[in-house]
């Protein structure tokens, strides 16, 4: 851990490991980002709503690198969305330096582009600046370790890293949930958990049902943000297709959702995944939410 600072709506921590490999998406072509030669960091972010407790999805924010004592600039970079089976959602990216030292680490946030809803509306709309002190040496850095496990290949997930000084990132369960919960469907290793809002909520352009869908992984009940998602709703007879917008709420966390003109238990919703989550992924993730069938449910019928 390198440091923690509030500023505006967030709680911002820094924090940095080992050198890694990962793997990015640029919409629906995985590509592997390999260790470089040379001596740095992998530097992360994690960005969170202090009273709710929730982490704030923030797209790619720059991040800028100076020498402390001098003041010149390292590297200029956008730190990528991440997902990783023990720190959940964050920021982060592999960062050079030239030599030990002390140096400044500077990180920019652009305005949140998901609806902002409920108690969010038009929370986190300015953009923002947070700034870290970070001592880089080679003999702290050599005493951080890695593990192997032996269960690498099989089903399962790593468990989130326990600290009192944030939230470990997962989402609600779906009994904890606002609405009613009209299932769980499962597609491309991800879980989709259908809610029903029989009013929308603020910020929403509506005074109908509102269906939510909060995607997520199955064994840490990460989200699964930046993903191009669809609904068809079939209701007394007539169907509905509308695309389900990114949205933050204090109590449904991150999600999907659209209203629509009419809802009920025992319709059949369709989720149709258009683009997979744009997000990098930490070893672990590699394979898993990349291809989606389209799936159906009748809500109220089922988990």
């Amino acid at each position: 851990m390198v440091g923690m600072e509030e500023v505006g709506p967030y709680m911002v921590a820094m924090s940095y490991t080992l050198l890694h490999d990962f793997w990015i998406l640029t919409g629906k072509e995985k590509i592997y980002v390999q260790i470089e030669d040379g001596q740095g960091l992998h530097l992360m972010a994690t960005v969170w709503d202090p009273e709710y407790n929730q982490r704030i999805p923030l797209g790619s924010p720059p991040v800028e690198v100076r020498a402390a004592e001098s003041g010149d600039s390292v590297t200029k970079k956008s730190l990528w969305p991440m997902l990783s089976q023990q720190m959940g959602p964050h920021f982060g990216d592999n960062v050079a330096f030239p030599e030990e030292g002390e140096y400044t680490v500077q990180l920019s946030f652009d305005p949140v582009s998901a609806r902002q809803l409920g108690e969010y509306r038009g929370r986190f709309t300015d953009a923002v600046d947070a700034e870290f002190d970070l001592l880089f040496r080679t003999d702290i850095t050599n005493n951080i370790r890695e593990r192997f496990v032996d269960e690498a290949g099989q089903a399962g997930a790593l468990e989130p890293m326990e600290t009192d000084m944030q939230p470990d990132g997962r989402l609600a369960d779906a009994a904890s949930l606002p609405g009613e919960h009209g299932g769980i469907v499962e597609s491309g290793a991800a879980e989709f958990v259908v809610q029903v809002l029989r009013r929308a909520p603020a910020g929403i352009d509506s005074s109908g049902p509102y269906l939510a869908v909060s995607a997520r992984t199955p064994y840490n009940q990460y989200p699964l943000p930046f993903m191009g998602l669809r609904a068809t709703v079939a209701n007394a007879g007539e169907e509905v297709r509308e695309p389900l917008k990114a949205a933050v709420h204090p109590e449904l966390g991150y999600h999907y959702g659209a209203p629509f003109p009419a809802i009920a238990m025992g319709d059949e919703v369709t989720l149709s995944v258009g683009a997979p989550p744009q997000v990098a992924r930490h070893r672990g993730y590699q394979t898993a939410f990349l291809e989606f069938d389209d799936t159906t449910l009748t809500l109220g019928d089922g988990t």
